[in-house]
């Protein structure tokens, strides 16, 4: 019989967010890798997140996919954009990939809005 929920489930997993203050101090600890998802020219005008890799979200599929340093499955993940949207569907697609501890930190305005460090 078809479970309606268990589909959505599947196609939608959950995503936990994370706050930005929260993820900045597991940050600094190593104990999450941040991403930010937005294009290259994005990140040129505005900056990123102190320490964040610049994993596009057309590339997550293809980065995380590998399972290589710093996608190994263990690793605890914090992603963000532009306006939380690109994350979520990043953090969604890791989750469908395998990989349990990924968090959508929701937005770059947020971190700089927390007073968090930004690198160009």
């Amino acid at each position: 019989m078809f479970n309606i929920g268990a589909f959505f489930k599947d196609m939608f997993p959950p995503v936990e967010t994370i706050q930005p203050m929260d993820a900045w101090t597991a940050a600094k600890k190593g104990k999450i890798v941040l991403i930010d998802v937005r294009e290259a020219r994005e990140i040129a005008a505005s900056g990123k997140c102190k320490g964040a890799l610049n994993v596009p979200m057309s590339m997550i599929r293809q980065k995380a996919g590998s399972g290589a340093e710093p996608f190994a499955p263990s690793n605890t993940f914090a992603l963000y954009c532009a306006n939380g949207a690109r994350s979520l569907m990043a953090a969604r697609t890791m989750k469908k990939l395998g990989y349990e501890n990924v968090y959508n930190l929701g937005t770059f305005r947020d971190w700089v809005g927390a007073g968090l460090p930004v690198e160009k």
